[in-house]
């Protein structure tokens, strides 16, 4: 009697990552490390810091007698508490970590008014996504409107849409000539975030970035 063999299933194994996903991977680890420290600086440590303050000034008020020396070690504090918000910012330079997507997004668009150039922002989304997926879709986002302002676009719009998830969506009528391999690298780093990234050329260019909230499975 012949015996049945049973072939065991195998996973298909993953194509090996290039250098460039490699590098991005490297960089967006590293970035997200700089940032806990950055925010750590600014929420823990300037918070307990600015918190020795305020009871050094009370100090200050019940031992008038001690009042100089209080007054030298507040100035030394207050030097100690701005190179830590410097530090910070440097490690989180994304403007989206202290305002928000939406302030990131005019501030950019006011930046370039006075180029005579139209960079418009129209944000009806109602999502509320995690600070670092803001400063990923900031960072994204921001990328492409430099990149279509280099190629001569006149007129740049962004637009942010969605209520559980976000799309970002930046239309310019730029040259299209070499766009999309400008934009590889961001492409790369934007999708090592977790975030979808198109870019497509036609009577405008047309870059679209999407944020989907992952949903937990039901069991």
């Amino acid at each position: 009697m012949a015996r049945s063999t049973r072939i065991p299933n195998r996973k298909p194994k993953k194509a090996p990552r290039s250098d460039v996903e490699q590098l991005a991977a490297l960089y967006v680890q590293t970035r997200a490390m700089l940032v806990r420290a950055g925010r750590t600086l600014h929420d823990h440590v300037g918070s307990s810091l600015s918190a020795a303050g305020v009871q050094l000034q009370l100090l200050r008020m019940d031992l008038p007698a001690a009042q100089a020396r209080v007054d030298e070690t507040l100035r030394i504090l207050d030097d100690t508490l701005n190179r830590i918000r410097d530090l910070s910012d440097t490690l989180c330079p994304s403007p989206a970590y202290r305002g928000g997507l939406k302030q990131a997004l005019l501030r950019l668009a006011e930046k370039h008014g006075p180029d005579g150039r139209q960079v418009i922002v129209e944000y009806p989304a109602t999502a509320v996504v995690p600070a670092e997926i803001a400063a990923a879709l900031y960072e994204a986002g921001a990328a492409a409107v430099e990149q279509a302002l280099r190629q001569g676009a006149a007129h740049v719009s962004v637009t942010v849409r969605g209520s559980a998830g976000l799309v970002v969506r930046i239309v310019d009528d730029g040259r299209k000539s070499g766009r999309a391999r400008a934009l590889s690298a961001i492409r790369t780093i934007t999708r090592e975030q977790g975030l979808a990234y198109e870019c497509t050329t036609g009577k405008s260019t047309i870059v679209s970035i999407r944020y989907a909230v992952r949903r937990t499975p039901r069991g």
